[in-house]
């Protein structure tokens, strides 16, 4: 009777070669763009006066809202006790810290002033909703540093400093505390970055109260699917099940239940905001933006129908949610929605000529705005980073702990 006998892959093959290829070629490219940035300014760029805020800043929103995963999946193993979620706490803290860092390179990309990063930890504006955000995103980022360093500390390469380890027992046994503060500091952001909009130039549309709780809807319902595509992605580089199916399947229906509530709390502002309210800044903005802009087409095809729709129609459905493709490309549509919703609360709220005196009408058109190529730039760097960084933590971190050896 034969008997079979596993081989373990080499940690360097021709195909990990040509990806990291891949991936310092789209670093190069980021590079290559921050030397022009900080040589040359905000100068290099498309944003104006008018439309200040770009592509910059819809990768920062939807770079903190896509690592939402982190606090949520930590929240329901060590808060609620939902311990059959343990297996993807650590990917999921792991994917929060990459999302948060990528928002975080792109801020000082977009500050104009990059040499002053530090200023709003010394100089407290505490009438400044940004100065708020600037602080829990700082405070969050170390919470999920300290979260996550027992998992780093566990990798062959600390063998030599046993007292690394114990100190990361010590941050294993105090994780509770962590995913508490973790949870509150992220609701508070994740809410400030939707009531930011109600003091810029765009609050004759966005000026909601609704707004912050939008923002927190889509970000706990879209982060953890996220995390749950990249598990199944690493299942079939690896070949190894890394976390169970029914989990991952759960994590699905969850967010697909999380996409109705926020579908449910847009419509709705939708209809208060368009047949309820009424005011003449309101109508006026929104008839300037269906056309002038492509914001219709942006809404309800790139919002609505790909990143709510038919993500939900795959995450709750038992026919489709056990295919594992399906999930992954529900989970990429989601993402992409997400997306659509950051560019659009962002630039199309902001290319809307702002009329201060009541019940005049908007006379100026539409503010206009395209990325330069050194934003591009930067956009495809930042790409590489997250790719680089989850290659890295594939290949030497122990993201799922005892399930790597079965």
């Amino acid at each position: 009777m034969a008997t079979l006998v596993s081989e373990r892959k080499p940690l360097i093959t021709p195909g990990f070669i040509s990806w990291m290829l891949l991936v310092l070629v789209l670093l190069g490219v980021g590079l290559v763009s921050a030397f022009e940035v900080f040589t040359r300014g905000l100068i290099v760029t498309n944003m104006t006066d008018s439309v200040p805020w770009g592509l910059w800043i819809t990768i920062d929103l939807s770079s903190i809202a896509l690592g939402a995963g982190a606090f949520t999946l930590s929240a329901v193993v060590y808060l609620f006790g939902l311990k059959r979620f343990q297996s993807i706490v650590r990917l999921a803290v792991f994917v929060g810290f990459i999302g948060y860092t990528s928002a975080l390179l792109t801020l000082v990309m977009d500050i104009g002033r990059p040499d002053r990063f530090w200023h709003p930890w010394v100089y407290w504006n505490i009438h400044s909703v940004l100065w708020e955000i600037t602080w829990c995103i700082t405070l969050y980022l170390t919470i999920m540093v300290l979260e996550f360093a027992p998992v780093v500390f566990e990798a062959k390469f600390f063998d030599r400093w046993p007292w690394l380890r114990k100190v990361g027992h010590f941050l294993h046994v105090i994780t509770p505390l962590f995913a508490l503060l973790g949870l509150l500091i992220s609701m508070l952001h994740q809410s400030s970055l939707g009531a930011t909009y109600g003091i810029v130039k765009s609050r004759p549309i966005w000026f909601k109260p609704s707004m912050p709780i939008m923002f927190i809807l889509s970000a706990v319902s879209v982060g953890p699917a996220l995390t749950m595509a990249v598990a199944f992605v690493m299942e079939w580089i690896s070949g190894k099940r890394l976390v169970e199916h029914n989990v991952l399947r759960t994590i699905a229906r969850a967010c697909g239940f999380g996409l109705i509530a926020y579908a449910y709390l847009k419509f709705w502002d939708l209809a208060a905001v368009t047949y309820y309210g009424q005011t003449p800044a309101v109508n006026a903005a929104l008839n300037l933006l269906s056309k002038q802009t492509p914001y219709n087409f942006g809404f309800w095809f790139g919002e609505v129908i790909l990143g709510i729709i038919i993500p939900v129609l795959i995450f709750l459905s038992p026919r489709l949610n056990k295919r594992p493709v399906l999930l992954v490309a529900g989970a990429g549509m989601a993402i992409i929605g997400v997306i659509m919703n950051r560019w659009n609360v962002t630039v199309s709220g902001l290319t809307v000529p702002l009329s201060y005196s009541p019940g005049t009408e908007y006379v100026l058109p539409a503010g206009h705005y395209w990325p330069s190529l050194a934003e591009w730039g930067i956009a495809v760097g930042i790409i590489g980073y997250a790719l680089f960084m989850i290659t890295l933590g594939i290949k030497f971190l122990p993201l799922f702990g005892k399930a790597e050896q079965h």
